[in-house]
């Protein structure tokens, strides 16, 4: 047995190797043997092979040393993740917590780490970054594999595979951009590397999850679950977090919107790896894999019905408040007093109205759009289909076609869901339609003798399925030319409950319940006889009914009539308010005196400055519904000035209170006797005695009880004050009432004043709209009458046929005040020469050719002025 090896042995198969293409060794008889020769070759190839490769890790960390040099200068600071504020849209939301708005470039919600559940967080870890709380912020295998696979496809122009962690994602999208190449990927490694050291996985994982876009125009887990499933982050399902956590990859083509079974699959597959990583049992993802894909709620919440006008006023008051970047980025948190349900009545009431009065006086407007006969016979449905909805259709409306035309009948077909292939068909009759026949010369043309007169195959109209019309299935529906607007509020507190601006928001923005400046007509009479009351003179105080001549400025003679056109001679004052008679108005405004009226119009803030001639006095200058509400607002208050909000608070993102609209204090709520009830404080100047108010507001009471108001308060059975305005030539139709508890004011006009039609006065136009909204607004609100002050007295007085109940103040007793006004006319009386308060003539102000305002308003034929613009909110706040 040999024994141990020494220094110079070989093993016996140990032969010296020879390098390729070297000449032979010579023969063995022939070589001088040297000792130890290939322990030394040996020796010195080690050496070398040694030095050679330390050269060569020397080389590799001076190369790649120089890489990293190169490659990290001038990269981003990681310190900007550590004080990152995103931009947070701001959320707006109804009294009832519902939300209503979202104002901002991009819908984002931020949400803390220690908000964001555990199972959402895991979804993404799973499908993102199985390794992401022990990898050092990049995955050098999932690198290694995608740079194997990268190379296998070279020349193929398919999309490189992508090795980003969770940590490399942050820094693509919040510190680089988004180019996929060689230099940007060594970048954002390096910056990994950084940010991993710098702070950690948990903010790390909290900045990703806010960041990340996840389609439907959401940025972050919370502004995508409301997208997606209309829920907040806290109540989503396995399957709802799985399916947010395959969107990463490409939120479009695993939108469920887009392309279901794309997303199912791929939610299937995070369900998956979920349950691989132990984040879920097996049988938790068993029932994930069979819930559906996405809720029946899934398409959002259904925007509350013309809210777009409220929602607009709010964000014109926080950009007064906070500045437009704060508004869109800032993240605010807006608490509002829009009721939806009231708003909701409230735009039903004036659309069912509008088309009412559409039906009654307008025309048809001809077909929103054709389709060829062709397409009638092999695929209407399809073709119609592809028909864009028109801005302002209503919820119940759909887009019909005109399939096929009798002299008697019309054919038509609609879609009724989302589904092509659900079609209905039903009829249109010639007596339905007549109502729409053609305009000529201003008025409805002659009665149609054919239903191809007005429809054509191919049409494509609006039509309601659910309202049979004379005989037919369906009716025919446009969108009115006529437009309106409501406001309701409480006057304690001055919350707007509903704002009604228009027909749709979406057809036009502009307010009308803001800012459309237009004459109020008689619905200022109220401040004439409030000034009245202040004056001493009593509710049945006897005025004159007869004619009123004035001579203007001009040296024009202003000669007003009633509605009527008749004199009733001497009228008791509750009478003239309640029938809204013009020339007693104005002879009571001549006893008190103009310049008292014109104080209690600008401290009403009916209107700011108010000049000085007699038909302002009845209604003929610009104003706009909001500064009428408010003045209404301050008489249900009895006297105290109410100042309408829209806001309730805002908010900070981190909770902090920036605004809180004035609420009314308690002086001894706290350390007062029980015995003694609440004295409450409520901002708001005292802008009247309350006694005067009082009388005005029971002199209201007989406006709905008896007189233009009544169509307004059919079936209500309550006390309601009120008044009607109707403007010259019939163009501006109004009705303001109230209860102890709410004010609501309604507007019905054109944009370009124009008639109305004969006799459609405020009661009659704006009356039915304001009843509907009110019969819903006043379900379940207790019935409450006006309290009486505290020394007045109510009496019951009599005019003709008719007793009231009218109220009368310490000292006052009725019928002592028999002949107020009984005195001659007087045309160069009080107007002769008056000037407004900034010392211009009236007529700079006012054009007294176009005077209006009584029940009818003026009888002076001419049109009034275009109605001034006011594109700012218009004394808004």
């Amino acid at each position: 047995m040999p024994g141990p090896l020494k220094a110079g042995d070989r093993l016996a198969n140990d032969k010296p190797r020879r390098a390729q293409g070297a000449a032979p060794p010579p023969s063995n008889r022939f070589r001088k043997k040297r000792p130890g020769l290939g322990r030394v070759a040996g020796g010195v190839l080690a050496r070398g092979l040694y030095r050679l490769a330390l050269l060569g890790v020397v080389g590799a960390l001076v190369v790649g040393g120089g890489l990293f040099l190169y490659f990290s200068s001038g990269l981003p600071s990681v310190a900007k993740l550590r004080h990152y504020e995103p931009p947070l849209e701001t959320r707006i939301y109804a009294d009832n917590f519902r939300l209503i708005a979202a104002l901002g470039t991009q819908h984002r919600i931020y949400v803390p780490y220690d908000r964001i559940p555990h199972l959402v967080a895991s979804a993404f870890i799973s499908a993102e970054d199985r390794n992401f709380w022990t990898e050092p912020g990049i995955d050098p295998l999932a690198i290694v594999r995608a740079g194997f696979v990268d190379m296998t496809r070279l020349g193929t122009h398919e999309r490189p595979l992508g090795a980003s962690t969770i940590t490399m994602q942050v820094v693509k999208n919040m510190l680089l951009d988004n180019r996929i190449d060689f230099t940007r990927k060594i970048k954002e490694a390096i910056l990994a590397l950084r940010v991993n050291r710098a702070m950690s996985k948990q903010r790390i994982l909290t900045l990703y999850l806010n960041e990340i876009y996840l389609g439907q125009n959401s940025w972050g887990v919370a502004a995508a679950a409301e997208a997606y499933f209309d829920k907040p982050l806290s109540q989503l399902s396995i399957a709802e977090a799985a399916m947010l956590g395959g969107l990463p990859k490409a939120p479009t083509n695993y939108n469920p919107f887009l392309h279901p079974n794309r997303a199912l699959r791929r939610r299937n597959w995070v369900i998956g790896r979920m349950r691989d990583d132990g984040v879920i049992t097996s049988a938790e993802a068993r029932t994930a894999l069979a819930s559906p894909l996405l809720p029946k709620a899934a398409a959002g919440s259904r925007p509350v019905p013309g809210a777009g006008y409220f929602i607009n006023a709010v964000e014109a008051q926080l950009v007064q408040m906070f500045g437009q970047k704060t508004t869109m980025e800032g993240g605010l948190i807006v608490r509002t007093s829009l009721n939806p349900k009231l708003q909701t009545a409230a735009m039903d009431a004036m659309r069912d109205r509008l088309e009412a009065y559409d039906h009654e006086f307008g025309y048809y407007h001809g077909p929103v759009g054709h389709l060829d006969i062709t397409d009638l016979s092999t695929g209407w449905a399809k073709a119609l289909a592809k028909q864009p909805t028109p801005p302002g259709l209503r919820r119940r409306w759909r887009l019909g076609v005109v399939i096929a035309t009798t002299p008697a009948l019309a054919h038509i077909g609609w879609i009724q869901g989302d589904n092509a292939s659900a079609t209905r068909t039903g009829t249109l009759t010639l007596g339905a339609l007549q109502w729409g026949r053609p305009e000529i010369h201003g008025a409805p043309g002659p009665l149609l003798r054919s239903v191809d007169q007005m429809l054509k195959p191919g049409d494509v109209i609006m039509i309601d399925p659910h309202k049979p019309a004379k005989g037919g299935t369906v009716s025919l529906e446009q969108i009115p030319h006529v437009e309106g607007s409501m406001l309701s509020l409480n006057p304690e507190t001055g919350r707007v409950s509903i704002m009604v601006g228009g027909w749709s928001n979406r057809m036009s923005p502009y307010n009308r319940a803001t800012q459309a400046h237009r004459q109020p007509g008689s619905s200022v009479k109220p401040f004439d006889y409030l000034t009245a009351m202040q004056a001493g003179i009593q509710p049945d105080a006897t005025i004159l009914d007869a004619p009123f001549t004035q001579r203007m400025a001009d040296g024009q003679l202003y000669r007003p009539g009633d509605y009527e056109d008749n004199f009733l001679g001497p009228v008791p004052v509750f009478y003239a308010i309640e029938q809204s008679l013009n020339l007693a108005t104005l002879h009571l405004v001549r006893r008190v005196g103009l310049a008292n009226v014109a104080a209690n119009f600008e401290k009403f803030r009916i209107v700011h400055h108010m000049p000085l001639i007699y038909p302002a006095a009845i209604g003929a200058l610009d104003t706009t519904l909001w500064r009428m509400v408010r003045g209404y607002a301050a008489l249900d208050e009895y006297g105290r000035q109410v100042e309408p909000s829209l806001i309730d608070s805002v908010t900070a993102p981190d909770g902090h209170i920036l605004y809180q609209a004035p609420d009314q204090s308690c002086a001894n709520c706290m350390d007062g006797s029980a015995d003694q009830p609440p004295v409450l404080n409520r901002p708001g100047a005292q802008l009247a005695d309350p006694d005067s108010v009082y009388q005005v507001i029971m002199m209201m009471r007989n406006v709905t009880e008896y007189g233009t108001g009544v169509p307004a308060v059919v079936g209500l059975h309550r006390p309601i004050a009120g008044k009607t305005g109707t403007t010259n030539n019939f163009n501006d139709a109004w009705f303001i009432g109230f209860i102890p508890q709410m004010v609501t004011g309604c507007w019905i006009g054109y944009d370009t004043p124009r008639d109305l039609g004969n006799n459609q006065t405020g009661g009659n136009v704006c009356g039915p709209a304001w009843n509907q909204y009110m019969k819903v607004a006043l379900k379940g609100q207790p019935v409450i009458d006006f309290p009486t002050p505290k020394g007045m007295t109510l009496a019951r007085v009599s005019f003709g046929n008719q007793t009231v109940t009218e109220a009368f103040k310490p000292g006052q007793v009725p019928g002592a005040q028999s002949n107020l006004g009984l005195v001659a006319d007087n045309p160069l009386g009080l107007g002769g020469a008056l000037t407004n308060a900034g010392g211009q003539n009236a007529q700079h102000d006012f054009n007294p050719a176009s005077a209006g305002g009584s029940s009818t308003g003026s009888t002076t034929p001419s049109p009034p002025p275009a109605q001034s613009v006011d594109k700012s909110l218009g004394g808004l706040y």
